[in-house]
């Protein structure tokens, strides 16, 4: 399997046909060998339902379902536990990635083990793009690692990168931060990005804004401790072996 494609979906029903479609036009286009591995996050539409009937056009589609919501975090987790593929690429069910963007991402891996995407002029609700600009300066602030997005969900990543991402602290925000501790070549690269293609974003101020500052004083801890020079050392010990 060359590669894996995580799509998280919540509440999506009317996203499912656009998103898959895409994204199966463009790897097939690309004639490598893939899989898609959409994980339901405790939909109460009929999000599940389409994902299970969609398994009967996209031989290349698993489906994963939570029994209630539990998070990117949780999603994402589970996607990377059941990936297959040697590149594991990751994006969101709600049609805003431009997933013909990934062509373009894969090139970079001939030199970096993880490429990032970077939305150029971004299509969120206003309350949403100002509450992440206060959100990036006090992650500048704190963690000074001067990201420019770093919560863009377009991703492209060798699988052995994993080895240094763990399910806490709100992970899913700070991949980049991460792995870049780590020690592992990265590369940042400038994408298009998109309005919702249909239905309603899921984003409330105080659901996700507060929590991503407990995350990032998490983080801050997590570098401050040195925890990330013992998972580096640590991963590059069993990469060698």
């Amino acid at each position: 399997m060359d590669i894996s494609v995580i799509v998280q979906f919540y509440n999506e029903e009317e996203n499912i046909e656009f998103v898959l479609s895409e994204i199966v036009s463009v790897l097939r286009l690309l004639g490598r060998k893939f899989e898609i591995i959409a994980v339901d996050d405790g939909s109460t539409d009929k999000t599940s339902e389409i994902l299970r009937n969609k398994r009967k056009d996209i031989e290349e589609l698993i489906v994963k379902a939570h029994i209630k919501n539990l998070g990117k975090d949780a999603c994402l987790w589970a996607g990377f536990e059941a990936a297959n593929g040697d590149i594991v690429v990751n994006t969101d069910g709600d049609g805003q990635d431009d997933f013909n963007e990934v062509p373009k991402m894969l090139k970079y891996l001939n030199e970096y083990d993880a490429v990032f995407g970077q939305r150029v002029d971004r299509c969120d609700p206003p309350l949403k793009v100002v509450s992440t600009k206060i959100a990036f300066f006090f992650r500048r602030l704190i963690l000074k690692d001067n990201l420019r997005d770093s919560t863009c969900p377009l991703k492209v990543m060798k699988k052995k990168t994993l080895k240094y991402l763990f399910p806490l602290g709100g992970f899913h925000r700070f991949i980049p931060f991460l792995l870049k501790e780590a020690g592992v070549p990265c590369i940042g690269v400038d994408v298009n990005h998109r309005s919702r293609h249909a239905g309603r974003s899921k984003y409330y101020l105080l659901r996700f804004f507060v929590p991503a500052i407990m995350d990032l004083l998490f983080m801050w801890w997590y570098r401050k401790t040195n925890l990330y020079r013992q998972r580096r050392d640590v991963g590059q010990k069993t990469g060698n072996e």
